[in-house]
């Protein structure tokens, strides 16, 4: 491989996590994102389409890597912990194949990456600068002058060296924030009673608004910087900024929804805007830095419904909150060569690494997933240089080595915000356990992956595996009768089908008669209830409310899934009349779901209706 590039081309690499062009036309149409807007104009635009499951991690390393998640080892958003026998956030530590990043290191191209999830601990590239993902998580909420001195900076988070002290310094705290930053945010608490300003101020959904915040100006700062002070080939920035701002604000997106308090709607309905808006600053600024000639790819690794698809509840599972994410992400790429004032059709996250290479004049690796995005170039190349794999490429690629261990300090803190955002159940205080479900959803994710990428048998050894062991875990039944569809195991699909209605309405009856025998409809009993919740410390009546409403979803069976999945048995044993006749009955007050109305086309198109 060549020790010098052949390409002397500049790249910027912006990751907008859940960026969704749904909710951002409105706001180019009313020319709120100029500098998206001037984008556009000037390049090629499109949709992007994600990957199953739909979890940042998994989705970010394929970005970077251009492989499915069966292939670089990045599983969920939590790992266990070799040093500890517990379980940490996860970290780069698991990615088992070369980054766009490492590739360039060896061909001695310079790499500035920035807050890319997850890249704990920094990698120590020889031509490379990386900020980690731990860099802007800050501790605590105490606006003490000292208190803020004292903020620390987990070691590793940055490579080299030389750059902790001058990035250090840097960090946003969420205390920092003042009210007139936070204004544009919640303008409807302009002439808000002082009563109200007060409840306000003790609402964890402000202390989560100004984390997001503070958390966002960090990465920037650590970009300007950096863009600025040092050599760089490619620099790829991530924000997860607008996926949190979604997860915390949406449902107070307008329009005002049912259910909705006026109160909640009145402060927080502008959030998700005003991060956009945000966004569209801080963009103006990094393409201002990197100059016209700098080819610019903006992008998401998935979309986040803002419209009348909305979810009103959360799947009670992990990381359930990414049922809100939509399918289609955004893209956008500007620079010499590429096309202007265009549309891009048939883009996928995993088509990013090689594109990248080929952007460098590299060539792309036969064992990655994705292709080159020849439809981006004005003028299409007639080839594209190939190689069989870049991980057996011998050079200075700046990976961890495979026997590098980290401390588990700072891990119980970053595990804390990984449940708080609902993207973990909280662990288990017998570590055996917590490890034991920790590998659980790892297998499961992987299991998703490779169904994800068509490899249905190796999806099917994991699923049958984990529904054997946790026959009451319907998601592992769902999953494995899709499997089992897809490879045309009628028979096996129908029995499972059986198993999965039969275990699911034996789980409600018993979680009837459980709530039954707690007599809630007794006043007397409701009582005495409230008075032992008012005792019990903040922990105990969150875990007493998370037990309370999984027993309350366990006695309300999802009957529309179930329905659903007996029509798909029905098509797999063409027995299309008893299969419309109960995708007619999904049609509700709401209008059918997509899934039953795909479903019941496809029947219709056989009967050559």
């Amino acid at each position: 491989m060549p020790d010098s590039p052949t390409c002397s081309r500049r790249v910027l690499l912006l990751g907008w996590d859940a960026a969704d062009w749904k909710a951002i036309h409105p706001l180019l149409d009313a020319g709120k994102m100029p500098n998206l807007a001037r984008l556009v104009k000037e390049g090629v635009m499109g949709n992007i389409a994600t990957l199953q499951p739909v979890l940042s991690p998994m989705l970010w390393t394929s970005i970077a890597t251009g492989k499915r998640p069966y292939k670089h080892g990045i599983h969920g958003f939590s790992e266990p912990d070799p040093v500890t026998g517990g379980i940490r956030p996860v970290t780069n530590l698991s990615r088992k194949t070369k980054a766009i990043w490492n590739i360039l290191n060896q061909n001695g191209l310079k790499t500035t990456t920035i807050g890319w999830w997850p890249s704990n601990p920094a990698e120590p590239l020889s031509h490379g600068v990386m900020v980690s993902n731990d860099y802007q998580t800050a501790r605590g909420h105490s606006a003490a002058p000292e208190d803020l001195a004292k903020w620390p900076l987990k070691p590793g988070t940055i490579h080299p060296e030389r750059l902790v002290e001058p990035l250090k310094k840097l960090r946003v705290h969420p205390a920092e924030l003042k009210e007139g930053e936070l204004m544009p945010f919640l303008p409807g608490i302009a002439g808000m009673p002082r009563e109200d300003l007060d409840k306000l101020e003790k609402d964890p959904r402000l202390q989560s608004l100004m984390k997001i915040l503070a958390d966002c100006c960090s990465i920037q700062a650590a970009a300007t910087a950096t863009m600025q002070s040092e050599p760089w080939d490619l620099m790829s920035v991530y924000f997860d900024a607008i996926d949190h701002f979604g997860h915390a604000f949406m449902k107070y997106h307008p329009p005002q929804r049912p259910g909705v308090d006026d109160f909640d709607f009145r402060v927080f309905s502008h959030c998700v805007e005003a991060g956009y808006i945000f966004h569209d600053m801080m963009l103006g600024t990094l393409l201002r830095l990197a100059g016209e000639d700098t080819t610019v790819i903006l992008m998401s690794d998935h979309g986040f419904h803002p419209d009348d698809l909305r979810l009103t509840n959360i799947p009670r599972e992990p990381a359930g909150p990414a049922a809100e994410h939509r399918q289609f992400g955004i893209f956008v790429a500007k620079g010499p060569g590429i096309r202007r004032d265009a549309r891009l059709a048939g883009a996928s996250l995993l088509d990013i690494c090689p594109t990248l290479l080929h952007l460098f004049g590299l060539p792309v690796g036969e064992d990655m997933d994705g292709k080159v995005l020849t439809d981006i170039y004005e003028e299409p190349p007639s080839r594209i240089e190939r190689i069989q794999s870049w991980d057996e490429v011998e050079g200075d690629h700046g990976m961890h080595p495979p026997d590098k261990q980290i401390s588990a300090e700072d891990s119980k803190a970053a595990l804390e915000q990984l449940v708080a955002l609902g993207y973990i159940d909280e662990p288990e205080a017998d570590q055996s356990k917590a490890m034991e479900q920790t590998v659980r959803e790892l297998d499961y994710n992987l299991a998703q992956a490779y169904s994800d990428g068509g490899i249905y048998t190796e999806a099917i050894v994991i699923l049958e595996r984990l529904y054997e062991k946790w026959p009451m875990e319907h998601r592992f039944g769902f999953k494995l009768a899709t499997c089992y569809q897809s490879l045309g195991r009628t028979a096996d699909l129908r029995a499972l089908v059986g198993t999965i209605i039969k275990r699911r309405i034996e789980e409600a009856n018993e979680a009837v008669a459980e709530l039954k025998a707690l007599q809630l409809e007794t006043e007397e009993v409701r009582q005495a209830e409230q008075e032992r919740i008012d005792k019990m410390s903040p922990e105990e009546k969150k875990k007493f409310s998370r037990e309370r409403r999984a027993l309350i979803g366990k006695s309300r069976p999802n009957l529309y899934s179930l329905r659903y999945l007996e029509a798909c048995a029905d098509v797999a044993e063409r027995r299309y009349e008893e299969a419309l006749e109960k995708l007619a009955q999904l049609d509700t007050s709401r209008g059918a779901r997509r899934n039953a109305l795909v479903l019941r086309g496809e029947v219709l198109q056989r009967l050559k209706r």
